[in-house]
This record gives structure tokens, C-alpha cells and sequence, in this order.
């Protein structure tokens, strides 16, 4: 699953490593700062600056693929709740991960739930991936 989790936030950069060897050096640092017991199955690829880059696109925003599955189960509350924020006159928005604040205007912050209303996921940044 952490393996699944990091693919989601930089498609083709991890590179997951199952076997014994993460085990091994998770026993060697029991007191791992991260959590997870030491235990660290993935690694990053070289390309892991460049799927970044790709996927902050300048700074403009997106809804990760993950979040893009859960809420195109339910197309039509998305664009229910779209059009009542999307009313609303704002300047910027403080996403949850990332940088924060982005300069977004409620047409820019539509814009990133383009997927709903084609009914598409189409992300950017992962086509090697997903």
C-alpha cells in the first residue's frame, strides 16, 4: 500500500522494492524518524524531479488521481458542490498538501475538476503509469 501511495504522488519515480532488503535495513534503524518501523519499500528514480515538475505544472492546480477516483463516484455532488463554491469570490486557495497559498480564481479552481464533468480521469503526469 505505501508503495501504491507514493506511485499516486510521483507516477514512475518509485521504484517499489518488496523483498527482504527493506526489511533488513528497517532492523537497523529501529528508530526510524518516519514511522513505519524503519521500513521503507520504495526508493526514488532519477526522473523523480522531473514527475514533480509535471505534476505542479507551474503551480497550477489538481486533484491527485487517488481523490479523482474516490469522487467520480459521485459526479453529480461534485458538480453540485462545484457550482455553489465556484459562486463564491475568492482570490486564492490554501490546498492541503504542497505549496500554499495558490493565486486561483473560482474558474481556475474548476478547471482542476475538469474529470468530472468529462467523466474522464485523465491525468497529466502519470500516462507510463496508470
Amino acid at each position: 500500500r505505501i508503495v501504491l501511495l507514493f506511485d499516486f504522488f510521483f507516477p514512475g519515480s518509485g521504484r517499489g522494492d518488496l523483498g527482504p532488503g527493506p526489511i533488513v535495513d528497517a532492523l537497523k534503524t529501529p528508530g526510524y524518524k518516519d514511522g513505519w518501523g524503519g521500513w521503507k519499500p520504495f526508493s526514488w528514480g532519477e526522473d523523480e524531479v522531473r514527475d514533480f515538475e509535471a505534476f505542479s505544472a507551474g503551480g497550477k492546480p489538481t486533484v491527485l488521481p487517488i481523490i479523482q477516483i474516490i469522487l467520480a463516484r459521485g459526479p453529480d455532488e461534485v458538480k453540485r458542490w462545484l457550482g455553489i463554491v465556484t459562486k463564491w469570490d475568492f482570490k486564492r486557495v490554501v490546498p492541503m498538501h504542497l505549496d500554499a497559498p495558490l493565486a486561483v480564481n473560482p474558474n481556475e479552481f474548476e478547471d482542476a475538476f475538469q474529470f468530472v464533468k468529462s467523466g474522464k480521469n485523465e491525468v497529466r503526469y502519470c500516462g507510463e503509469d496508470v
